[in-house]
């Protein structure tokens, strides 16, 4: 699969229109260099456990319990990418924080 699982946040301004957070997104996994059985267990996770083949996933707690999945029984995700996530959800959880998959040829920085 030549998808992308993003990680992104939908942006934050307060009732004053002070705007903290513009919205932003982050490739977290790139699916097509997965080794070709983790890839198939991690694909089947994401569709039939979190559905994300259907829509994003903008539940803040669901999104948390995927990457921590994703680390710790599928070993997708490096460590020091780990402690990159978890900076960027401690930082945008007021923003409103989604995970999506996406094709990599519809991905555009």
């Amino acid at each position: 699969m030549d998808a992308y699982l993003l990680l992104g946040c939908n942006g934050h301004v307060d009732k004053d229109r002070f705007k903290y957070c513009g919205s932003t997104c982050n490739p977290i996994i790139d699916l097509s260099r997965a080794e070709s059985g983790t890839k198939e267990r991690v694909v089947d996770f994401l569709d039939r456990a979190c559905g994300l083949f259907d829509s994003a996933c903008y539940d803040y707690n669901k999104c948390v319990n995927m990457i921590n999945l994703l680390y710790r029984q599928f070993g997708i995700i490096e460590e020091d990418t780990l402690h990159k996530i978890q900076a960027f959800l401690r930082m945008h959880k007021m923003c409103g924080i989604y995970i999506m998959l996406i094709l990599k040829e519809d991905y555009h920085e």
